[in-house]
């Protein structure tokens, strides 16, 4: 089966590839349906990566958001029409990897040094034909509109960092960062953290006002440490992170926890002091695995969570051309409107 294929082959620059798609026994032929960029994908877009990474990974298609229509699946695992989400990290067959990361519960198949994550260091999403292993296809719920279950991965994100935590007290959280993932990290702990207080801290007051949170606060408030935050997740990222991380150092009570979830390009500079003084524990966690999604599916099942998610949604943008696809990049990067424009591929 031939299919169209957008790679980007450069800073700003996609080519069109005519890809021929071969489904093997374990694999299933899913047609792209709908997607969204990320800021990882904007990274890459902008050749802002490190060039030695860019020049190992140029040509490769983006996106890592998606949801798909299957085609064709050799094992009988799904029909043809079956609505999909695609888990975007791949690990080896276990006779295959010699290490035992995989079998360790709280970090998963996630963080095998082997895996492979689509859009990062194996193409992703941004093509008309796609094939997947089964094993990491999962059947989107007949109640679940399509174009929302595009945020199904970064609800999984959410769920793999609250996993993580193992939070079991009732103490106060906390979430830094006034994005789309702090957002989806609130609406999220909102259905399933339901032990304590949950606040936002961010810089844009219009944004943190959309936020399902008790109370939100800006940045460099000083009535935040009367809140007694037991665990806080920094959703900032960029060359701002070092900032809000040192602002959640000062402001988590003794032996809380930090979980960073935004990624920096640049070294950053951390109070270490007062995280050793404080008995600080810190998790690193910017993606999930095949459980949290299937976890993610069974969220949206409620239909207090889907409106609350389907907030982000700004536009459904159609993609016809490598024009249109070009066109969405470069809208995404100079949008300032809170939330995310979802991409209907139409080759």
């Amino acid at each position: 089966m031939l299919g169209k294929s957008f790679k980007i082959v450069e800073p700003r620059r996609f080519d069109l590839y005519i890809e021929n798609v071969i489904c093997s026994q374990d694999e299933a032929i899913v047609k792209i349906d709908y997607a969204a960029i990320c800021k990882a994908d904007l990274r890459y877009y902008l050749g802002s990566r490190d060039k030695k990474v860019l020049g190992f990974r140029y040509p490769m298609n983006l996106l890592h958001e998606g949801v798909g229509t299957i085609l064709l699946d050799k094992s009988n695992r799904f029909k043809p029409g079956d609505k999909v989400v695609l888990v975007p990290n791949i690990v080896p067959k276990k006779n295959q990897c010699e290490h035992c990361v995989c079998e360790i519960q709280e970090l998963g198949e996630n963080y095998c040094p082997k895996a492979k994550f689509a859009s990062s260091n194996y193409n992703g999403f941004a093509r008309e034909y796609v094939n997947y292993p089964t094993t990491n296809l999962i059947k989107i719920s007949d109640s679940i509109d399509i174009e929302i279950a595009v945020f199904l991965e970064l609800v999984s994100v959410a769920l793999a960092a609250y996993r993580r935590t193992e939070l079991n007290d009732n103490g106060t959280i906390g979430i830094w960062g006034d994005g789309i993932l702090g957002y989806i990290l609130s609406a999220t702990l909102k259905q399933i953290h339901n032990k304590g207080r949950i606040v936002a801290i961010g810089k844009h007051e219009q944004k943190l006002k959309q936020f399902p949170v008790e109370k939100y606060y800006l940045i460099g408030d000083k009535e935040i440490a009367d809140e007694n935050i037991s665990a806080a997740f920094e959703c900032v990222g960029g060359s701002s992170s070092g900032f809000a991380i040192n602002e959640i150092i000062d402001n988590l009570r003794v032996g809380g926890k930090l979980v960073l979830t935004g990624v920096a390009e640049s070294l950053v500079e951390i109070n270490t002091r007062k995280v050793l003084e404080k008995g600080l524990s810190m998790y690193g966690v910017t993606r999930s695995q095949v459980v949290d999604f299937k976890n993610a599916i069974n969220l949206f099942k409620n239909i207090d969570f889907r409106i609350d998610i389907s907030k982000l949604i700004i536009d459904i943008i159609e993609i016809n051309t490598i024009t249109d696809f070009y066109n969405a990049f470069e809208s995404e990067l100079n949008s300032k409107k809170f939330g995310k424009n979802i991409l209907h591929f139409n080759f």
